[in-house]
């Protein structure tokens, strides 16, 4: 097939959608997403593209939008959130961060990076299905949802619980994945193929109320602080996903001989012993190595007392748990009773929030085809796998049956550890080189995954 796309007008079509996406102010809470979701219903129109809408909540808006192929295939869904985190402070950001501004070779402004850069060049793949008038297999979905960064009641989770043949595919293209990461000589770009599942709990310890001049054993913030203190010191054994070996094995071999050898000892499950200390220019840091490999838990608020002279008869305090492949919340619930020790019967244990672990092969050839497509446009780079310790609306899907994969290549104009502080924080901006990329492979990917021709 040979389909001539000028891919620098299509990236300037880009950069404007996304300039205009951030204008339309998506803060969650309270979201509004329906700002942005008309402003794409009314540019699919344009493009002679039907799409509906789906509310659970007036306002919390989520769109999708079909092309069905000529001939049977498979289902590609383009899945993206619209909710960007809130602003603490305009003032610190160079350019206002709902202004879109596009400057210095760059679009500035909130959900830049986090994602409507990715809705974006979403709706540039999607819409160029249609203009190009193309005879392709299967189906292409476009999704555009709210809520992601508040825990999806509105947005994806919902859609999957109500109307879930909507967000049904064989495969999908998401966030998550598509940093370019330098290790050693090499260039890395990353595939999400995996998310540790999540337990939030609240631990409430019971104790004896008294006089704060005469100490007792029964105090419930004491005893809350052993347990704390045997919580935050305690190691879950290593279980190591494909992914994550494939990682750092491969990240190992990149640093040459001598961290390969750390590489291997730390995906051996059965070497529980202290590891050598990484170099000082180790892309990875040690506190995100022990976080692939095994369950973590992390003490994150505690509350007790009512007086400065009162002992407290009840303490709370809350956990978050990260759970990797293979662990369960059962198996960690079990666990935190014996690290209660001898008062493992005076606790309650209630869950806050959870989810579990999600995960989707490395050896689909879904994951081959964006592995293929990237060596081929990008000449040199190699790919790999990476497990979040975070979430994303990756799970709802999986759980549908999809493949699904967080990958949007961004370029090297800027370094992983640069682009890390931009998210989430003032200043947020994505370089215009980054959206042609994206747009570009992408595109190529789906071309080849629904069998397009002309």
């Amino acid at each position: 097939m040979t389909l001539k796309i000028d891919w620098a007008t299509l990236g300037k079509e880009t950069t404007l959608m996304l300039s205009e996406l951030i204008q339309r102010d998506t803060t969650n809470p309270p979201g509004n997403e329906y700002k942005a979701i008309e402003y794409l219903q009314q540019k699919l129109a344009h493009e002679g593209i039907a799409s509906e809408i789906f509310e659970k909540e007036r306002r919390r808006s989520n769109l999708i939008a079909r092309l069905p192929g000529k001939r049977p295939g498979k289902k590609l869904l383009l899945l993206s959130h619209l909710d960007v985190v809130p602003v603490p402070d305009p003032q610190r950001w160079k350019y206002p961060p709902f202004s879109g501004a596009i400057a210095e070779g760059y679009v500035w402004g909130r959900g830049a990076l986090d994602m409507k850069n990715i809705t974006a060049i979403h709706f540039s793949v999607f819409t160029l299905f249609k203009r190009a008038n193309l005879d392709f297999a299967g189906e292409l979905i476009f999704a555009a949802t709210a809520d992601e960064e508040k825990g999806s009641n509105y947005g994806a989770e919902w859609l999957a619980q109500t109307y879930p043949e909507q967000l049904r595919a064989d495969w999908c293209l998401t966030e998550g994945g598509g940093m370019p990461l330098q290790i050693g000589p090499k260039t890395f770009y990353t595939i999400e193929s995996v998310e540790k599942g999540l337990w939030w709990l609240k631990v409430r310890v019971k104790g004896t109320s008294g006089h704060g001049s005469l100490p007792h054993p029964d105090n419930a913030l004491t005893k809350a602080a052993h347990i704390i203190d045997r919580v935050s010191h305690h190691t879950f054994p290593k279980k190591i996903a494909p992914a994550v070996r494939e990682f750092i094995v491969k990240a190992g071999e990149a640093l040459g001989p001598e961290i390969k050898k750390i590489a291997l000892m730390l995906v051996d499950e059965s070497c529980e012993g202290e590891l050598p200390p990484l170099p000082e220019n180790s892309p990875i840091s040690a506190t995100l190595l022990n976080a692939l490999v095994r369950t973590t838990i992390s003490p994150t608020m505690i509350r007790a007392g009512v007086k400065e002279n009162v002992i407290p008869d009840s303490c709370e305090f809350v956990l978050d748990c990260r759970l990797v492949p293979g662990d369960t919340q059962q198996k960690v619930r079990e666990t935190l009773l014996e690290l209660a020790d001898r008062y493992k019967n005076e606790i309650e244990i209630e869950t806050i929030q959870s989810h579990d672990v999600s995960e989707s092969p490395i050896d689909d050839p879904f994951y081959a085809l964006i592995e293929s497509t990237v060596k081929e446009e990008l000449p040199g780079v190699e790919t790999i796998p990476i497990m979040l310790t975070g979430a994303t609306d990756s799970r709802f899907v999986r759980e549908l049956g999809a493949k699904s994969y967080g990958f949007c290549p961004l370029s090297t104009k800027m370094s992983l550890a640069d682009r890390e502080k931009l998210i989430h924080s003032d200043n947020e901006r994505v370089d215009i080189e980054s959206l042609e990329l994206g747009v570009r492979v992408l595109s190529k990917i789906a071309l080849k995954a629904l069998e397009a021709r002309l």
